[in-house]
């Protein structure tokens, strides 16, 4: 069998997020990667500058050169139709988050990957953020006790972080929702299910976007737990912070910065402990990517699939539409 790396890639979508995981796939030595974009002249320029990426026309022209698996990294809207074409095609396909917009397409999409077999991974990078894996592995040791209440923050300013912001499909359609990490986290944590929830959201700053600029979710889960969510796009200086509060003390990661993060936790035995460590934007994307390529190949890996994809989407469609 191929190793991971002698797989071969379509990435299809080369904005901000497309550009780094081809950078990296190259980086990790990813011998076969096509490129392809709807922007006439960018799979040809992005192949310029990573010697050996081959830029093909289109989508169809991609996956008419058989790749192993095809990386989808354009507007949510079109990642369900992309990913059918894929799957039919015998593709793998690693979906950059979220799944969709909304639930529209989901089952269709669940239908054609249990036909096809193929291997479907959701981008969950900060599941992958070894702050968050931390985190995860306190709660995990029992250290804390039972979870009560999961308490997300994060907020980012827009206008700073992208300056061409108002023609981004996030000011369009999607605004403060487009930050579902922070959701995902929460319902990921809690690890049970949803029993009701409530949601405000709407534009509340002045940076001018046509989708919604906040929200606010409250989460009830079945037993005894409670998660509060707060998403922005016009905080500065950026801030995220995740923290989860048990029956016996509590653990947080704040990570707003991308070259650091500290965990604190504490219990009634040992009070506060804190460590801050170095880190690099990149560890995370090129964890998530090394394990879909890795799972692909039949070694074992820790990715997250359509089911783990849609959780946190089901609540955004839910408060969107009211189903």
């Amino acid at each position: 069998m191929k190793t991971w790396q002698d797989q071969s890639v379509l990435v299809a979508g080369l904005g901000s997020i497309g550009q780094r995981h081809t950078r990296l796939l190259h980086s990790a030595g990813v011998k076969t990667i096509y490129v392809c974009d709807a922007v006439e002249g960018l799979a040809r320029k992005t192949a310029e500058t990573y010697p050996g990426v081959i830029p093909v026309e289109s989508y169809e022209a991609g996956l008419a050169r058989r790749p192993d698996a095809v990386f989808i990294l354009t507007p949510p809207r079109l990642h369900i139709p992309m990913a059918v074409q894929a799957a039919q095609q015998g593709c793998h396909i690693f979906c950059e988050k979220p799944v969709s917009d909304d639930m529209t397409g989901i089952d269709t999409l669940r239908g054609v990957l249990d036909e096809t077999g193929v291997t479907f991974a959701v981008g969950l990078c900060f599941r992958y953020h070894e702050g968050v894996k931390k985190v995860r592995e306190i709660v995990e040791s029992g250290r804390i006790g039972r979870i009560v209440s999961i308490r997300a923050f994060m907020g980012e300013n827009l206008p700073t972080v992208r300056p061409d912001y108002k023609t981004l499909f996030s000011a369009k359609y999607c605004g403060a929702f487009d930050l579902i990490h922070d959701l995902d986290l929460a319902v990921w944590f809690a690890g049970q299910p949803v029993r009701r929830m409530e949601v405000i959201y709407g534009n509340y700053s002045d940076i001018g976007i046509e989708a919604p600029d906040l929200a606010e979710f409250m989460i009830e889960f079945d037993d005894r737990c409670l998660a509060t969510v707060h998403l922005d796009f016009f905080t500065n200086p950026r801030t995220r912070e995740f923290m989860v509060t048990g029956t016996k003390g509590m653990a947080k990661v704040e990570f707003a910065s991308w070259t650091k993060y500290t965990v604190s936790v504490w219990t009634e035995e040992t009070g506060w402990e804190s460590e801050t460590r170095a880190s690099a934007r990149d560890d995370m994307f090129t964890d998530e990517d090394t394990a879909f390529l890795k799972a692909i190949t039949g070694e074992p890996a820790c990715i997250y699939g359509l089911d783990e994809g849609v959780r946190a989407l089901a609540l955004v469609d839910q408060a969107l539409h009211g189903r």
